[in-house]
């Protein structure tokens, strides 16, 4: 009878535990289900999305360089390709959002993007302003340049007074316009300190031999030519000023896109991702 009731005890004890093994063997597979759930329906999309916004940032960036080198209709569609693409990934991202801390971190990068495409459209009109402006430019040194060409230096002819001093006057006051014009088209594509230091040394050698050539013996084929000149040049030389002002704001204002631009990357780099791999490090057994 004993016998029996111990085989009796054991038995049910042997039950227990094969219940309660199962029981918590469920709980584990139920745990690591859920951990699969999470990871395949929420951590892997916020990834992907968060991926996919700090790569279209970078070539909105790209995009904005490259039209303010050469304005195209190529590069103005690769922006507005990367700024929807931002916006449609942005919100594949807010949808799975879940967290206070998470809504935080994504109103901050909106905020700051938000400041980025303002910037950039800023950018873009300025680059399209500029464009009108050296065209405008190039117009107006042509103008100077034809009065030299086919009025000044065409009232040159033999046995007229100062005729080689003259000559060379001209010669100098042509060269010098097209240095100067040289150096701000350079200093627009590229804002270094040397062509902006040359522009106005060359706008002065302009003035210094237009006053020599003035001072010499004109005769009645010059004179009429000389306030024309002047008048055109006043415009020419303005525009070019103007243009060095342009492409002075246009270095200051990309500067601070390219900085916006870093801070809005440095929060899908640096605060999203980092939350992300901490969320996925916390699912490890």
């Amino acid at each position: 009878m004993w016998a029996m009731k111990k085989t009796i005890w054991v038995l049910v004890v042997l039950l227990v535990v094969v219940i309660g093994s199962g029981i918590l063997q469920s709980l584990s597979l139920r745990k690591k289900g859920n951990r699969l759930d999470k990871l395949l329906h929420l951590y892997i999309p916020m990834e992907l999305a968060a991926r996919e916004i700090e790569v279209s940032i970078w070539k909105t960036a790209n995009a904005i360089f490259y039209y303010m080198t050469e304005p195209s209709a190529t590069s103005l569609r690769g922006y507005r390709k990367e700024l929807k693409d931002v916006k449609e990934y942005m919100n594949k991202f807010k949808a799975l959002v879940k967290t206070e801390m998470e809504k935080r971190i994504m109103a901050e990068f909106e905020e700051l993007w938000t400041d980025v495409v303002a910037k950039g459209g800023e950018l873009l009109k300025l680059r399209d302003q500029m464009t009108k402006l050296q065209e405008k430019t190039w117009g107006a040194v042509h103008e100077v340049d034809n009065v030299i060409d086919y009025k000044l230096q065409a009232a040159l002819v033999e046995g007229i007074p100062d005729q080689l001093k003259k000559e060379k006057a001209l010669r100098e006051i042509e060269v010098s316009i097209w240095e100067a014009f040289n150096a701000i088209n350079y200093y627009v594509h590229r804002q270094f300190d040397k062509p902006k230091r040359e522009f106005p040394i060359q706008l002065e050698d302009v003035n210094e031999y237009w006053e020599d050539y003035k001072r010499l013996d004109l005769d009645s084929t010059e004179k009429p030519h000389l306030q024309e000149f002047a008048s055109n040049w006043m415009v020419a030389s303005g525009l070019m000023k103007e243009t060095v002002q342009l492409a002075d704001e246009l270095k200051a204002k990309y500067i601070g896109f390219w900085e916006s631009v870093h801070d809005a990357g440095d929060v899908i780099e640096f605060r999203i991702q980092r939350h992300l791999q901490k969320g996925l490090g916390q699912m490890e057994p």
